[in-house]
């Protein structure tokens, strides 16, 4: 009995001596084996691969991303273009014409002169046509007798709408004796029909009637300034403007020269309201005079009495 169990124990030493002489490497192998062995009749039994675990543990990024800048392109707004100004019209041409008479000089005008006539046309439409008065208008006049209380002259000229008919331009001056004055009492122009085409009414003829313009005879009248003039036809209907401006006219000369006598100017024109006004101060300030000198006397005689 007792050498049987030395012979076993014996066995257990060599097995265990062997277990560890052999390669580590071969055990793996061996582990190996019988693993990928399990897993094959894994898949027999089941017919699939297994799929091997997915680790879903973010991984840290190593690499940064530069920033995204987004770059926004915007057209430039439309700008509108403002609608042009209309072209504005020159102003007249300044000339002087003179009327002789058989021995002297009698009328001298001088001035720039446009026209603004409205009119109404078959289409029932209403238009605006401006002229101006040309500086090479030929000019026409009558100087009569010294004792004629009227004088005129006309100026005439063609344009590119009327040059078959002129038009006509004619200033109506009166003398006043007992005033011993003179004014430009009538302006009347006359149109060529070719004019205005289209036209409804025979609107040839304008006429502005002034008193506005008088000076002493011998001087001339003079104002620079622009001055709108109305032009009304035979029904007192105004139909447009004259505007003058550079004026300076006189009539009823009595001389050879074409110099202009002294000028009174419209710039010294006062409206009737000054005379009044000046008038009205004038009373008041004697009236207050008056009233201080009564009240002033007064006192002075009471202070007498009292003294005697």
């Amino acid at each position: 009995m007792f050498n049987s169990v030395l012979l076993l124990l014996c066995s257990v030493a060599i097995l265990v001596s062997g277990i560890k002489e052999e390669n580590p490497k071969s055990i793996v192998t061996a582990k190996n084996n019988f693993t990928a062995i399990e897993n094959d009749s894994l898949t027999g039994a089941l017919g699939t691969t297994p799929s091997l675990p997915i680790s879903t543990e973010s991984q840290p990024s190593t690499s940064k991303s530069a920033p995204t800048t987004t770059t926004t392109t915007s057209s430039p707004p439309t700008s509108i273009k403002p609608p042009s100004p209309p072209t504005p019209v020159p102003p007249p041409e300044t000339k002087k014409w003179i009327v002789n008479g058989t021995t002297d000089t009698c009328i001298i005008v001088q001035m720039a002169l446009q026209f603004n006539v409205s009119y109404i046309t078959k289409e029932n439409q209403t238009l605006n046509k401006v002229m101006d008065l040309p500086a090479n208008s030929s000019v026409n006049g009558a100087c009569g007798s010294p004792t004629d209380m009227e004088q005129n002259i006309t100026l005439s000229w063609h344009s590119d709408s009327a040059k078959n008919l002129p038009n006509n331009l004619t200033l109506h001056f009166v003398k006043n004796i007992t005033k011993h004055q003179f004014t430009l009492h009538l302006l009347e122009v006359s149109f060529a029909h070719e004019e205005f085409p289209d036209i409804t009414s025979n609107l040839t003829t304008l006429v502005h009637k002034s008193d506005q313009f008088t000076t002493g005879l011998n001087n001339s009248y003079r104002c620079l300034k622009i001055q709108a003039l109305n032009l009304t036809s035979s029904d007192n209907q105004t139909y447009g403007q004259i505007k003058v401006s550079d004026l300076q006219f006189q009539a009823f000369h009595l001389d050879h020269t074409i110099s202009f006598g002294y000028a009174e100017d419209c710039a010294f024109d006062t409206p009737d309201i000054v005379p009044i006004a000046v008038g009205c101060a004038l009373a008041v300030l004697v009236i207050v005079i008056l009233a201080a000198y009564l009240v002033g006397r007064r006192r002075s005689q009471a202070k007498g009495y009292r003294s005697m």
